[in-house]
């Protein structure tokens, strides 16, 4: 039976340090029954009697191993009841529930897991989580990430600390070694099962382990110690940048916009993480990948008035006002062809659930409460006057120019779902006026004027 007594090896962590808690706020465990975390749970068993924080242990069958599953589920009970800790312990079928969902086992066992402590922490109100990664796993994530392409924050590697909607996961033993951690084992007499399929290099971490990092202690015997002091000091440059990322946005954003010509002129650093979090905070929580990040920067260096990136989550980065938005996605409006005389009095478009009124000056100002209202001159109307949607090569004649309709609109600055929907005013020798945008040469009126006639438009 393993003794306990106050005294903490040199590399763990107090959870009150690492979670910002007080010294006796309850902790749950994660318990696989291999070394790590047995000697993670004496350890906090030792912290517990020099803080009275309560210590509570979780472990999950996952029903992968079969009898050596089980055997490892008794081996928790065993060690949890020696010590003194309530355990608590759920069976799942993962290899099942990794069919039905589609993803890898490793994925599915994850997610079990965390999803049960999540449930342990809620029903007894347990605000920290403790882990038992080591500095070991640390370098293997970092490796694993490197290999991936992943940025700073991969090789970061493992957070000592993260908060959840639930309280805080923490990982007291992080800068251990597994060397160790088993001479800790063995100088408290610690057993601890072994997990077979730790020797089944067909996972890419057990590669990793097994064959490369041997090969980096052999170039240098420090190289586990080195990557966690590696870690750590990239830790602290990460938390730099998405600070000074929050200042960015705070100061210079709107919303979930960012002026062009400040993603332009600004550190990549900062601004891949303003758009990161953006994102975040758009979706509640999903991740922006470095090809959407340089798609949205691309897009910001064009600076082209109303262009677009599709995004995941059904966002979408779009120019306008000289600024990026990040927004979701508008439904793309289809606007059937249509054409229409325009009458006296209400016109209506069903395609693009807009009313016309015409009428005369002063029987056209309070038509609508929210409208547009243009003012043509009578006498300069060439045939009857009606109303389309835009086609391809309109052009308009406006203050001794004539210019596309296409630019007019990118001039203007008018929202690309707004664009399907503008009446175009026509008369027998074409564009004679776009809301908005423009009136044809010489068709401006004085709306105090005999001749002149008043085009209200509203958009329901």
């Amino acid at each position: 039976m393993p003794t306990i007594n106050n005294i903490l090896p040199s590399g763990f962590k107090s959870p009150a340090l690492l979670s910002g808690m007080d010294d006796g706020t309850p902790i749950l465990v994660g318990l696989s029954g291999g070394a790590d975390s047995s000697a993670l749970l004496h350890m906090l068993c030792r912290y517990s009697a020099q803080s009275g924080a309560k210590i509570y242990a979780a472990h999950v069958n996952h029903g992968i191993r079969g009898a050596e599953a089980d055997r490892d589920e008794e081996f928790c009970r065993e060690l949890a009841r020696s010590l003194g800790v309530e355990i608590f312990v759920l069976r799942a079928d993962v290899p099942q529930i990794a069919k039905e969902t589609g993803e890898s086992v490793e994925t599915a066992a994850r997610e079990v897991r965390y999803s049960y402590f999540d449930q342990i922490m809620r029903e007894q109100d347990i605000p920290i989580l403790a882990t038992a990664h080591n500095a070991n796993d640390n370098l293997e994530t970092v490796i694993f990430n490197i290999a991936r392409g992943s940025g700073l924050g991969g090789v970061c590697g493992i957070p000592e600390c993260r908060q959840t909607s639930l309280g805080v996961v923490i990982r007291p033993i992080l800068s251990m070694e597994k060397r160790e951690i088993l001479e800790y084992c063995e100088e408290n007499e610690i057993s601890f099962v072994t997990d077979s399929t730790n020797v089944d290099t067909d996972y890419t971490r057990n590669l990793i382990r097994a064959e490369i990092i041997p090969v980096m202690q052999r170039i240098n015997s420090g190289a586990v110690r080195n990557a966690s002091r590696m870690s750590e000091s990239l830790r602290e440059d990460s938390l730099c940048l998405e600070s000074m990322a929050g200042w960015f946005i705070e100061e210079l954003g709107n919303g979930y916009s960012i002026e062009t010509e400040k993603i332009c002129g600004s550190p990549p650093s900062i601004v891949n993480r303003a758009l990161i979090r953006l994102y975040d905070e758009l979706t509640g929580g999903r991740t922006l990948e470095q090809t959407h990040i340089n798609s949205l920067r691309e897009l910001a260096f064009r600076a082209v008035p109303h262009s677009s990136v599709s995004l995941p989550a059904g966002i979408e980065g779009v120019i306008e006002g000289g600024k990026l938005c990040l927004r979701k996605a508008k439904k793309k409006t289809e606007i059937s062809d249509y054409s229409l005389v325009l009458c006296e009095g209400k016109n209506f478009i069903s395609q693009t659930n807009t009313e016309i009124f015409i009428g005369n000056s002063q029987n056209a100002k309070n038509v609508y409460k929210k409208s547009i209202i243009l003012y043509i001159d009578s006498a300069k109307i060439k045939g009857e006057l009606f109303v389309r949607p835009r086609r391809a090569g309109d052009i308009l004649r406006t203050r001794g120019m004539t210019k596309s309709l296409k630019k007019l609109l990118c001039e203007k600055k008018i929202d690309l779902e707004l664009r399907a929907r503008l009446p175009i005013i026509c008369d027998s020798e074409g564009v004679v006026a776009v809301p908005l945008v423009a009136l044809r040469d010489g068709m401006k009126a004085d709306p105090n004027s005999d001749s002149a006639v008043a085009i209200n438009i509203c958009f329901y």
